[in-house]
Order: structure tokens, then sequence, then C-alpha cells
């Protein structure tokens, strides 16, 4: 028979099968073989008695029999171990390069803080900072963290990523955090006060989701998307991202009238309360309005080059790699191009209906 691991659910005997357990590649014999879910590919894996009882990897789930064992006591398979970011220095370099990457990324909207400080933490850091001092406590699944200290008036924040993770996961964890601090440095404080939690992830996911796309990380992209963690509010706001474009949302997260982002109602990120003139009696006003849609341009633009081992061009707001094929905004159509080659500093790019080829270059501004 059959046991699916995560919930051990029996299926039909098998009449005649030549499986072959996925672990340690022998024929798997008796009457019983396990299905376990590999946590990164999605698929099903054949798994024989003996190897079921092997310790799992903390990535994809699968029993370890050649792989990994962390100080922390958390095990990698060796396919999991070459892609995992095991060192703090590497860890932190990866870490300032993120910050790059999203200042270059949102070069025209906003600028991510600098007064960081990155540590590394593993799974006994994370047991000591959650444990309620019983014996039945279990880690939660906790990737990276980040909490603000003054001192003598000065602000900084304490990032703290945890080791083992793959290159892809610490890049959008990192991101996360980083979109943190940007709304404790940019969101009034009354704002804060309103804002929904569950929005505040959501924004933060929207930043890390922003760079993945970018760095053409679609197996990241989709663990964004399968993740509850927001509950739902991620998808609400990339889907505020395409119609009204980066700059509104963060109107939104600044001055925004709702806690939240409502499902079928995206249209209220619009609804801002912003500060304006102060009145004759010396006090602020403040006035609900409504943000109109971000200008089309008028021709296609390069905006911005995030250089790296797979370079991005953003194009009127869309970001290509090499050979991609996109519809982007021009006046008042879209126009389909295809991205035939990134420089530093300029792209070449085909307009697909004409075939015309042009080249757009990074303005001097």
């Amino acid at each position: 028979m059959i046991c699916l691991l995560t919930g051990l659910g029996l299926t039909q005997p098998l009449v005649a099968r030549g499986d072959v357990c996925a672990v340690c590649n022998r024929p798997i014999t008796g009457d019983t073989i396990y299905l376990v879910t590999d946590k990164v590919t999605g698929e099903k894996k054949e798994v024989c008695a003996d190897c079921v009882q092997l310790p799992s990897c903390c990535i994809c789930g699968l029993p370890v029999k050649d792989g990994l064992q962390l100080p922390d006591g958390r095990y990698l398979c060796a396919r999991d171990a070459k892609t995992a970011v095991l060192k703090a220095d590497d860890a932190k370099r990866i870490t300032a390069q993120v910050k790059d990457d999203l200042d270059r990324l949102f070069s025209r909207f906003a600028t991510f803080p600098d007064n960081v400080d990155v540590s590394v933490i593993d799974r006994i850091d994370v047991d000591s900072m959650f444990s309620p001092g019983g014996n039945d406590f279990e880690s939660p699944n906790l990737l990276g963290c980040i909490h603000a200290e003054t001192v003598n008036a000065e602000t900084r924040y304490k990032m703290r990523l945890m080791t083992g993770l793959p290159l892809a996961e610490l890049k959008a964890t990192c991101a996360h955090e980083y979109s943190h601090a940007w709304v404790g440095e940019n969101v009034p404080k009354e704002r804060r006060a309103r804002l929904g939690r569950d929005a505040e992830e959501g924004f933060c996911e929207l930043v890390a989701y922003r760079l993945m796309e970018a760095q053409g990380e679609e197996t990241q992209k989709k663990f964004i998307l399968q993740n509850r963690y927001t509950r739902g509010q991620v998808e609400l706001f990339i889907e505020a991202d395409k119609q009204y474009g980066f700059d509104q949302v963060l109107d939104w997260m600044k001055y925004g009238v709702d806690a939240q982002l409502e499902e079928g109602h995206v249209d209220k990120l619009r609804e801002v309360k912003m500060p304006t003139a102060r009145s004759s009696a010396g006090h602020p006003v403040e006035y609900n309005r409504v943000n109109q849609p971000k200008p089309v341009p008028a021709s296609l633009k390069l905006d911005g080059v995030l250089w790296g081992s797979r370079p991005v061009a953003i194009i009127n707001g869309c970001s290509f790699l090499a050979n991609d094929l996109s519809a982007v905004k021009v006046g008042g159509t879209n126009v389909m191009i295809r991205c035939l080659g990134i420089q530093k500093a300029s792209v070449r790019i085909q307009n697909v209906v004409s075939g015309k080829e042009q080249e757009l270059h990074l303005s001097a501004n």
C-alpha cells in the first residue's frame, strides 16, 4: 500500500510495480511505500520504509541520507545544501547587495534605510526568542525579523536573518525586512497605528515579489504567493501595483484611509488623507483626496538597469530580462516589445509588431 506523508492517508495496494526510493535509489520492497512532497518542486516522491525514518531536510522536507547537519540540529539534503547560504559573512554580503538592488529597482519611488544592522540567527536562537519556558515548545517557521532601537534620539534597525536559507529565499526575506524598516522611517506614527498588520506584511511581500520578479526567480515568486502569511493581502498589493503603480501604493501606505486592502475594491487604494498647508490659526489641515492614475509615458523610456548575474532592464515601469517579451504602456495604447540585450546604461529592444529595433539609454538625470 502507499502511505501519503502529510496526513498518512492510505490508498489501494499496488499490484505490480518497479518503484525506486527517491532517497537511497534502491528498489522498494514490501507492501508499503511512502509519498513525501518535495516542498521545493511540489513533486511527490516515493520513499522506502527505511528512508522515511531519516531526519527531514529543513528546506524541501525530504528524508536526508547523504546531506549536511547544521550546528543547530537542522538537516539539509545534498541538493539543497548546494544553494543554502551557511556563512554569516556571506549572508551579510548578500544583504548589502539586496539593499543596492532595491534602491536601483525602486529608484523612482523610494530609498531604503541605511541605518540597518544585520546579524544571523539559527534554530537555537529562535527557540530562545520565542520559548515560553514549557516543555512542549516548537520553534515557529521564522526566516527573519527586524526591530527598531532608539538611543540618544538615533533610531537603528536590527535585522536578523536565518542561516541555511536558499539564496533566493534569503534575498526575498531580506527585501521583506528592509521594507519593514522603510515603513518605520516613512509612514507617520498615526498611520502606523491604523495600518493593519496583514497590510504591512502584504506590502513587504510585494517588495520581495517585485525583486524576485526582476531577478527571474520564478520559484520564489510562487512561494510568496502560496504563503498564507498575509491572509491574501500580498495578492491585492500586487494587483494594486499593476493597476495604479508603485508610487500610489507608497502613498496609500503613508496616508491611506483604510487599514488594509479589500478584495474587489482595490480602487480604494487611491483614497488617501494627506497633510496640507496650515490654516490661518496655525493648525494642520488634512483632506481626503483620490489619487489620479499616474501619467502614462508618451514614449519608450529606460527607467533603470538592475545589474547582476542576470541583468534586468526597467522600461516604462516594466521589468525585462534579456529575450523577455511583454506589453508596455505608451500613451493611450500598449506596445509589445522584446528585450534583445542589456548593457549597464542602455538596452536594445524590438517592436514585435513592426519589427523595428531601437536602443534606449539611461537619462543623464
